[in-house]
């Protein structure tokens, strides 16, 4: 299923509806190409609606930082009702205790080494450090690895119908268990509907299935004499429709949006806070032009709900069908832009777009500021 955009100057036109889409902010002649470019009042909006919005439910929000990596943006989060932050990596969760962040969870399992034994136990002593298990190994290394294994918080991952990782929701009561007997101290059970992702029609029975299965994990988790303080779910298009006994949630792409989340219902055109700047540098080839945002600029990821690589909001949502490594082919059939056209492509995933930039180029107010960094870029270990 393709996305469609109508851009005609300051709207986006999807399906007859006109949307107001800040572009006097994105028409930033002497801008470097190609540049990832943030709108700073849609991020605001987008942040302080989902802060809002999960409040209301009663619903703490733990917003998964590896959409931004930046220390910038991370403490915007908090300020604007943020209660922790999710990182993906150990390293990440460096650059962010460093920088003085006391409330993290490490979202995933790990396999703990005496390399990473030593990071965790390090990180525990500066900060509350949450840490993912799905399994009964997995927690015997992390137990037999750490010097305080207690001075970190369990969370029993569990599969909710992604089928990545994550154990079944039933078992996870005997986990807990087993990782209480190894001196690890849990706290409560997690889970990612990321089958979401399947399209705009999976979108809530995916939150439908992590509601139910933290709910089994749950009482699972009591049946065995361990209490679930924490229930934690979400991804972006999921957790407008959490609820129930669900206790903390953790959105990262909603900060920016992408094509992705517009296609699955999840965000407006109005809510894009992020494009990639890029210029026409070729026009030779008829029957299409190429810009210099190639696969180092945008990434090469495709998704089974959109055609190309991204879409560009001044030519009616054309598709960037082709990447070398410096070059994006759009296959055009009318007059193409002129050479030097600056030009804005919405991307399809924003977390892996953003892992390819050093800095964000920042607009507020239809003015240029200043960049914000990308601190944890490259963090991956």
């Amino acid at each position: 299923m393709s996305l469609h955009l109508r851009a005609h100057s300051t709207t986006i036109r999807p399906h007859c509806k006109e949307v107001t889409i800040i572009s006097e902010t994105w028409t930033l002649d002497d801008i470097a190409t190609p540049s990832l470019l943030i709108n700073l009042d849609v991020v605001e909006a987008n942040l302080t609606r989902m802060a809002d919005s999960l409040r209301s439910r009663h619903i703490a929000l733990r917003p998964h930082v590896k959409t931004h990596k930046s220390v910038d943006l991370a403490r915007l989060q908090r300020a604007l009702g943020a209660d922790g932050i999710t990182v993906a990596t150990i390293g990440e969760a460096e650059v962010f205790v460093a920088a003085g962040f006391d409330d993290l969870f490490l979202a995933l399992p790990l396999w703990t080494t005496p390399r990473v034994a030593a990071k965790l136990d390090r990180l525990s002593k500066l900060a509350k450090l949450r840490i993912g298990v799905d399994s009964l190994r997995g927690a015997q290394a992390l137990a037999t690895q750490l010097r305080a294994p207690a001075e970190l918080e369990i969370m029993i991952e569990i599969d909710s119908g992604q089928h990545r990782t994550g154990t079944q929701p039933d078992q996870a009561g005997e986990l807990a268990a087993g990782c209480q007997s190894l001196g690890l101290r849990v706290v409560g059970v997690f889970t990612h509907g990321g089958h979401s992702y399947a399209g705009a029609d999976a979108v809530k029975r995916a939150a439908a299935d992590e509601m139910a299965a933290l709910e089994i994990a749950s009482s699972s988790l009591h049946a065995h004499g361990v209490e679930a303080k924490v229930l934690s779910a979400g991804s972006s298009p999921t957790v407008d429709n959490l609820g129930g006994t669900v206790t903390e949630a953790r959105p990262g792409t909603y900060i920016f949006n992408d094509r992705q989340q517009v296609a699955l219902g999840a965000a407006t055109p109005d809510q894009l806070a992020a494009v990639v700047a890029t210029r026409v540098i070729s026009t030779a080839v008829p029957g299409q032009f190429v810009i210099d945002a190639g696969s180092k600029a945008l990434t090469a990821e495709r998704s089974a709900l959109l055609d190309g690589f991204g879409a560009i909001i001044e030519l009616d949502g054309a598709i960037v069908t082709r990447l070398s490594e410096h070059h994006g082919v759009v296959t055009y059939q009318g007059t193409p832009p002129q050479e030097g056209t600056l030009l804005h492509v919405i991307p399809n995933h924003i977390c892996t777009v953003v892992n390819l930039y050093d800095h964000f180029e920042v607009s507020r107010s239809g003015q240029t500021s200043d960049s914000i960094t990308i601190d944890a870029r490259g963090h991956l270990t």
